[in-house]
């Protein structure tokens, strides 16, 4: 009668060891994916040179993950709270990175079409709330996932507008919030404040705003991107899109990959896991690899010497410094 006990303590600490969350993530390198693949400008010429962007992978830990992640090469584990603002879910991290997604492919899709000269107009829908700083203002007022759509009673336009509009506040003033939560319009009374001693400007104590919005262009653009998150493959999207709608091989026939966010001006923001992106670069045979410049470029070199790669690592600014550069390599 007792020798079930044995198997079945085997198979609970089975369970326990392979499913059990901790409070950490594994990350690790990820793809290189053509952004070909993935953007489709209307009548845009796709060209036989690669543009690829890059990925790391990361999981949930679980004690035998843990374990496992200490002999492979190029992994990092980190505390959740690295990634996750206080009082956030999984599915509101998840959601927070669809929207960096969002946001990237909106800013490529603006910088690429200006300086391509195309048309393209921006519908601004408002603000999203990814968490909310306990003890700040706006605790108890707003929660992760609110949209804010309105300040003072007017509509917010622009993402710009409403971060001068709030930082023009003087500590201590109560201001007027319109918001909507799960479809249901809301108001709210937010007193900002200085949010730290060492930052003057008042805020509503909200983690990191994101610019929600629709973007219109002629030529027509279709992204086509499933279970990527994250905001680091908008200076890759930005050069695809232009490779597209101007004439020649914007690649001369090279694999190229890079990474990097896209910001207002073209230039390219700092990225997390770049080195552990040269992996995927490398095991995709990349030739050349765009970076972000500064700390990125300096974490990326040792993993070029680790590797042994002849891959050749180049950090850059702005998305036109990697189009100057692209434009004068020399065709395959």
């Amino acid at each position: 009668m007792k020798a079930w006990k044995p198997a079945l303590a085997a198979v609970i600490a089975a369970l326990l060891v392979f499913f059990v969350p901790l409070p950490y993530f594994i990350s690790y390198p990820g793809d290189a994916t053509s952004t070909e693949d993935l953007i489709d400008v209307s009548g845009g010429d796709k060209e036989p040179g690669d543009l690829m962007m890059l990925t790391i992978a990361q999981r949930r830990a679980t004690p035998y993950f843990l374990v496992e992640s200490l002999f492979l090469p190029f992994s990092e584990t980190s505390s959740v709270s690295d990634y996750l603002y206080d009082g956030e879910s999984d599915a509101q991290y998840e959601t927070r990175q669809k929207l960096y997604m969002e946001e990237a492919q909106h800013n490529a899709t603006i910088e690429a079409y200006e300086l391509a000269d195309k048309k393209v107009d921006i519908d601004f829908k408002g603000v999203y709330v990814s968490g909310v700083i306990p003890g700040g203002p706006a605790e108890g007022k707003l929660k992760a996932g609110d949209r804010i759509t309105g300040v003072d009673g007017k509509s917010i336009t622009s993402f710009d507008g409403f971060m001068k509009t709030i930082q023009s506040k003087k500590a201590k003033t109560a201001v007027p919030i319109q918001f909507t939560r799960k479809s249901e319009v809301k108001k709210t009374t937010i007193r900002v404040d200085q949010l730290s001693k060492e930052v003057k400007r008042v805020g509503l104590g909200i983690y990191e705003p994101l610019p929600i919005s629709n973007v219109t262009t002629d030529p027509a653009i279709k992204f086509q991107i499933e279970d990527v998150g994250g905001p680091s493959a908008g200076m890759m999207f930005t050069l695809e899109i232009y490779d597209q709608l101007t004439p020649g091989d914007l690649a001369k026939g090279h694999k190229i990959a890079g990474t990097g966010t896209i910001e207002e001006g073209g230039k390219v923001g700092p990225i997390g896991g770049a080195w552990q992106k040269v992996v995927a670069a490398d095991e995709a045979e990349a030739e050349i690899m765009f970076v972000p410049a500064g700390e990125n470029y300096k974490e990326a070199k040792p993993s070029i010497k680790k590797l042994g790669t002849n891959m050749k690592l180049v950090p850059i600014k702005t998305v036109e410094d990697a189009i100057d550069y692209l434009k004068e390599l020399p065709a395959k």
